[in-house]
């Protein structure tokens, strides 16, 4: 079978025959597919169903670029869609920034960026009419194949084409994310992304949200469109690029022991990366996962703290204790910060949700530190910077 870096010219006619269409837009995602390609074929060792998997992920990178593109051509009126003040959630990975942004979601003072509108980007059908599509029918299906091959997964990170999803996915269409590193081994890859230049995803990012904004807003035919909602721990790398782009963002930055988060970002990616890859060193793997997160959050802090001088009020911080306590109070604080709608009846569409999916319906997530070659005490002295600045408590070693 070709290496990937041989593959390349082959990927891009499989999405063109995918989807019959050939205009993939700027080139500016060609460096990136390169070195990833490349690291691919020196570095990762895959499985066969890793090579296929990979390979599939790349085309659909592909096929997502084509299908954007050609929105575009079809709806120029997208370039006049306004996105004012977007509400972005950020924060290490495992510290509740998903199930704030799934609960956060149901509030009809926001809009989110659904997981298969994202896979392939298009003005947002009326809702009722998801189930009939077939973009939307293959997401879904796609997501349970993944759940097939990694069962322990939905258990600790559950994914619905339906629910809103972390904005790598749109990143995917420049291959610049770290959902790479997480899932293969590719650290020349990820050596060049933790220094790339992340404005054209950023740019990119803002065209797909705009012309999903055109199609029906959330509420109905006729309503205002709401604020939209963001999410993605990626964002600790790039708040430059991200504040270029949306400069009247407001962020909601969560909160928690990196003692805790580590170990647990490590079992969730172990529970994907498994069946991918031929040959992996789980302590190995927990060493890159340490730097690779202390790198985000010491970029985020700088650039937060020189932005924050200007922009104090664009923040509001939210420790995980807090939020687990009284997640509809966290919430609510979130409305009246950021000058959301606020009524029963919101409050009330959110409590209904949180009772239909309550936390550990598929099981339980269980880790801990040791199995990673992580230590309590060497995480909070390379983290102390951030724990002191937000005064993050210890929950224990585990």
């Amino acid at each position: 079978m070709p290496g990937f870096s041989d593959s390349i010219e082959a990927f891009q006619d499989a999405a063109r025959a995918a989807r019959g269409l050939d205009d993939f837009g700027a080139d500016d995602y060609r460096e990136a597919l390169g070195v990833l390609c490349r690291s691919l074929d020196t570095e990762a060792r895959l499985t066969p169903i890793g090579r296929e998997a990979v390979r599939g992920l790349i085309v659909d990178a592909l096929i997502a670029r084509l299908v954007l593109e050609a929105g575009w051509r079809r709806h120029p009126e997208a370039g006049e869609v306004p996105i004012e003040a977007p509400i972005v959630i950020v924060g290490l990975p495992r510290s509740g920034t998903t199930a704030l942004h799934h609960l956060m979601s149901r509030s009809p003072g926001v809009q989110s960026l659904e997981h298969w509108l994202m896979r392939t980007p298009r003005p947002r059908p009326p809702r009722a009419r998801w189930g009939e599509d077939p973009d939307f029918r293959e997401a879904a299906d796609r997501l349970e194949s993944v759940y097939a091959r990694s069962p322990a997964m939905r258990a600790i990170h559950e994914i619905e084409a339906d629910l809103p999803d972390e904005c790598w996915n749109l990143f995917a269409q420049c291959f610049a994310h770290s959902g790479w590193p997480a899932n293969v081994d590719v650290p020349g890859y990820a050596a060049w992304w933790l220094e790339c230049d992340m404005e054209p995803a950023y740019r990119r990012h803002r065209r797909a949200v705009q012309l999903i904004g055109l199609g029906a807003p959330p509420g109905g035919p006729g309503t205002t469109p709401p604020r939209w909602l963001f999410k993605d721990s990626t964002h600790l790398f790039a708040l430059d690029a991200l504040l270029a782009t949306y400069p009247d963002a407001r962020i909601v930055q969560t909160h928690r022991d990196p003692a805790q988060v580590l170990p647990s970002v490590c079992s969730l990616c172990w529970s994907s990366r498994a069946p991918l890859n031929e040959t992996d060193d789980r302590k190995v793997f927990g060493r890159a996962t340490l730097d690779l997160w202390q790198r985000g959050m010491d970029d985020f802090l700088r650039v937060r703290k020189q932005d924050e001088a200007r922009h104090p009020e664009r923040y509001l911080d939210l420790p995980f204790a807090r939020f687990t306590a009284d997640p509809i109070a966290a919430i609510r604080e979130i409305h009246e910060r950021f000058d959301l709608p606020w009524n029963g009846e919101t409050e009330q569409t959110m409590r209904r949700f949180r009772a239909e999916r309550p936390p550990g319906r598929h099981g339980g997530h269980r880790y801990g530190l040791e199995e990673w070659d992580l230590e309590a005490d060497e995480i909070e002295a390379r983290f102390a910077p951030y724990l002191r600045r937000f005064d993050v408590a210890r929950e224990g070693a585990s």
